[in-house]
């Protein structure tokens, strides 16, 4: 769990462990040496000197290395971080992680005091590995290069200090050297624009509020939020990211700025960001500490339909239908209201954090699977059905059929995996319809069933049971009680209705338990189709329909009695004979074709 954040008492400097003072002193050393031994090192075949590659060499000038944003500000927070940027004043990252390799494999370090603090405290494996270089790509604001190396057990990334000049539309800007206050200025958020500097062993903090907003737990822009974003529309949802990944408070600033739902900013993010980059900045809000915050924050700053309507011109082709897609029945040119997504994001908090007497009328064991670790993968399912819950009856007109609206967000506007995200949020969405007011009366037995044996069927819908997508009965019916909650009860959870669907769902659960239908969900056949059309007569592109009947009769029937297959054969074929299974009308002579 994350420390209470708001108004928190800031330590005066960055508290260190021993290994982490070691690097500092590392990445301080390794400066001054380079100052005054001037050394060089192997640049692509050539000879190069410490002057020769320092950007502005001078006595008065050293070269200063800074450890800048994220770590600063877990640390700050008493957060574990072991990734960090060292962002250097007049050398790129490359040649300077050079520097220090050479500088660990220099005569002159074995001496030190901290190689011997090293020696005896961290594995000489561990000192430093591999450099990996990354070249300089102005396409992706990369204009000098920069590198990566794990050192004394830490993963870092060396970069220069930077400046951003950006042209045109672009969102990618070009960079060059830049001075500490022009590198904090460029960056997303004033918390995440703090250094360390390692040769005094102090912070800085060069946008003047960082260390204030970290303190009062505020997410603010270094500059103006409208200058910010439209450099770099992303930093919206970035802000979006940290203000609920720390529960932290947008500045009135930020909420001018997007005030209004048809701004330039809204219309920067969707043009110039790729869809990738959403569904990056999404997913983390989604698998994040408070996913209902960060719904909160995209309706209030007017964003929610900018990351979860399907992206144009597919939106202009979305309409209602009352089959599932089969047919468009009307398009809909608005975006719908996301109301109802909040109140099932409210009933889901309330139900993962117990803030509800409600909860208590839920069975034991589904409440503490829902709030296991071991449920993450499926939580974060139920978030992104939670989160598109008002496009649910919406679909949009495709050459081929159309397609549930939802499933071309997370496909197309996303850009996120269809195996582990689009699929199993299809299919938790559709098994809410099938799960929705579970009553047991409501499930009535067809011929040769069972109300037992119904319900153990619709366990095995691929909608409510897909093994390899994290979809099983403890998400699916999660949520259908979500989806049954936001529709039918949205006064609130402390209300009458409220219980009744609670409690409707609570018998379906406690129902599958006691039965013990869930061990019937992957279950195989007693006997397989070959058998079955051999017994009836029937042509095999019946089985799929009579095979779901063995498997009910294998439910129905739980003695131990011998022969179990050979009874089953019997059952339907009486069955069969009777006209049950499939209508007479809709058989055909074996082998022969329509």
């Amino acid at each position: 769990m994350l420390p209470t954040l708001r108004r928190l008492r800031l330590p005066p400097s960055v508290p260190l462990t021993r290994e982490e003072g070691f690097l500092c002193t590392l990445l301080d050393d390794t400066c001054r040496w380079m100052q005054t031994t001037n050394p060089s090192v192997d640049v692509d075949g050539a000879s190069r000197s410490y002057a020769d590659l320092c950007h502005r060499p001078t006595a008065t000038t050293p070269c200063e290395a800074r450890i800048a944003g994220g770590w600063v500000r877990d640390k700050l927070l008493g957060l574990p971080s072991h990734d960090l940027d060292v962002s250097l004043s007049s050398m790129t990252g490359h040649h300077f992680a050079l520097f220090l390799k050479a500088y660990l494999e220099s005569e002159l370090f074995p001496s030190t005091p901290l190689a011997r603090e090293i020696q005896a405290h961290v594995p000489s494996d561990a000192r430093i590995s591999h450099i990996g270089k990354i070249a300089a790509n102005p396409e992706q604001s990369k204009n000098l290069e920069t590198a990566t190396a794990r050192v004394l057990g830490f993963d870092l990334d060396f970069v220069n200090l930077r400046k951003e000049v950006y042209e045109g539309t672009h969102r990618i800007p070009t960079m060059s050297f830049g001075t500490p206050l022009e590198d904090a200025l460029r960056r997303d958020m004033t918390v995440n624009a703090l250094f360390y500097n390692v040769h005094t062993a102090a912070i800085e903090d060069w946008t003047q509020h960082g260390l204030a907003d970290l303190r009062d737990g505020i997410v603010r822009t270094p500059m103006d939020p409208t200058s910010t974003f439209t450099d770099d529309p992303l930093r919206i949802l970035r802000c979006v990211r940290f203000g609920s990944r720390f529960g932290y408070t947008i500045h009135p600033d930020i909420r001018a700025a997007l005030a209004m739902p048809a701004s330039s900013l809204h219309t920067a993010l969707a043009s110039k960001v790729s869809r990738e980059r959403f569904g990056i900045e999404v997913d983390k809000m989604l698998s994040g500490r408070d996913p209902r915050y960060a719904l909160q924050l995209l309706s209030q700053l007017q964003l929610y339909w900018v990351v979860f309507m399907p992206p144009p011109p597919l939106s202009q082709r979305m309409g209602l239908s009352s089959d599932h897609g089969a047919h468009i029945d009307e398009l809909v040119h608005d975006a719908p209201d996301e109301h109802a997504a909040l109140l099932a994001s409210d009933g889901f908090d309330s139900l993962l954090r117990g803030a509800s007497p409600l909860w208590s009328r839920l069975p034991a064991d589904w409440l503490a699977r829902m709030r296991s670790p071991d449920f993450g993968a499926k939580r974060r399912l139920v978030w992104y059905t939670v989160a598109l819950f008002p496009l649910r009856h919406l679909y949009i007109q495709a050459k081929k059929q159309p397609a549930w609206a939802g499933a071309v967000t997370i496909s197309t506007g996303l850009k996120l995996g269809n195996r582990n995200t689009r699929d199993p949020v299809t299919c938790l969405v559709q098994a809410a319809s099938l799960l929705s007011r579970p009553r047991l009366e409501r499930f009535v037995p067809e011929a040769c069933l069972t109300r037992r044996s119904t319900i153990g069927l619709l366990l095995r819908h691929p909608y409510v049971s897909q093994p390899h997508g994290d979809v099983a009965l403890d998400n699916a019916l999660l949520v259908a009680l979500l989806y049954d909650l936001a529709t039918y009860a949205p006064d609130g959870l402390d209300t009458p209705v409220a219980e009744a669907i609670v409690d409707e769902h609570a018998a379906f659960w406690a129902y599958v338990r006691d039965e013990q239908l869930s061990s019937y969900v992957h279950a195989k056949p007693l006997v397989d189709g070959r058998q079955v059309a051999a017994a009836l007569g029937c042509d095999v592109c019946l089985l799929s329909r009579i095979l779901p009947y063995v498997t009910a009769w294998d439910m129905d029937h739980v003695d131990d009695e011998p022969d179990r297959p050979g009874r089953c054969l019997q059952a339907l074929q009486r069955a069969w004979e009777d006209g049950h299974m499939v209508p007479v009308s809709e058989r055909r002579p074996r082998g022969k074709s329509s």
